[in-house]
């Protein structure tokens, strides 16, 4: 059974479809279809099914899963001890960050470590919080920087930094000449939100539900930028990473507005698997992004 093989498994059974598994993995769909047949041919068992248009993972298909994640987890901390003899002179990381860290905190970090440990290789996936989890989970990622925990007890979780949601709104809004405004004044207005699964949008709800107010969404956003081009539109009102907003706020093209007893405040984090073995490499990644 080649390793290779259980890395193509993996990506079909999550895509259920051989091209996207195929571009993932860097293989054409002929390749990835002859390789799954292969596989099967040496387990002695069809791990796949056609169920119309689509396909399916068959029960000995869904068994193999969790075994072949480990396969592949063993075989990159394998790689990652053998490079702890090169020390930091070789290497790669695979990181993770939900969007605001993504775009805002991580880049810099990144510039710094690679200026410091200039062969050692950087892949860094900007996601939502929900799939940054998802693929430290899968060990896609070595670790992930994110404003939320949503996932169970397979990753640990170290807290990072302190990040303030500001409420922003366009200039000339009825609410932007106001030094401070009640809960009850946003009952009425319209909010641009984050997309599901954004850990921004989850905390905002919670907050606002302490005030029984349901935030109208006019529309959703995958990221923050979007956000605010959105708000100095007149399109509505957001809450937004104060980290996002800085220089903005400090352009005076958009507005932050008080609220009286409401300060929306969230612990970034860092999650990474519990059985993960951290080369020196993502230990000194984790240093630099600390410091």
């Amino acid at each position: 059974m080649d390793v290779r093989d259980l890395q193509v498994f993996l990506s079909v059974a999550r895509h259920l479809n051989f091209t996207r598994a195929g571009e993932e993995v860097n293989l054409s769909q002929p390749s990835v279809s002859v390789r799954m047949r292969q596989l099967e041919r040496d387990l002695g068992s069809k791990l796949f099914e056609q169920l119309g248009k689509k396909i399916a993972l068959t029960e000995a298909g869904n068994l193999l899963v969790p075994y072949a994640s480990r396969v592949i987890a063993a075989m990159d901390d394998a790689r990652d001890a053998i490079d702890e003899l090169q020390g930091l002179e070789r290497g790669s990381l695979r990181i993770g960050a939900s969007t605001t860290p993504g775009m805002y905190l991580i880049p810099r970090t990144v510039a710094h470590f690679k200026r410091r440990y200039p062969k050692i290789e950087i892949h860094l996936a900007v996601k939502d919080t929900r799939q940054i989890e998802e693929g430290v989970i899968r060990n896609e990622l070595d670790f992930g920087f994110v404003g939320g925990h949503l996932a169970g007890d397979e990753v640990d979780v170290v807290p990072w930094m302190t990040d303030d949601l500001v409420l922003i709104v366009p200039l000339g809004h009825r609410l932007a000449g106001k030094r401070i405004v009640k809960p009850e004044d946003l009952s009425s207005e319209k909010f641009i939100l984050r997309e599901q699964g954004s850990a921004t949008r989850a905390i905002v709800a919670s907050h606002l539900r302490k005030y029984r107010i349901e935030a109208q969404a006019v529309m959703e956003m995958a990221n923050p930028e979007s956000v605010k081009k959105a708000v100095q539109n007149g399109l509505g009102i957001a809450f937004i990473s104060a980290f996002a907003v800085e220089s903005e706020l400090k352009a005076k093209t958009l507005r932050a507005v008080k609220i009286k007893n409401l300060e929306i405040r969230r612990e970034l984090k860092i999650v990474y698997r519990k059985d993960k073995h951290l080369s020196p490499a993502a230990k000194a990644f984790l240093d630099a992004s600390q410091s």
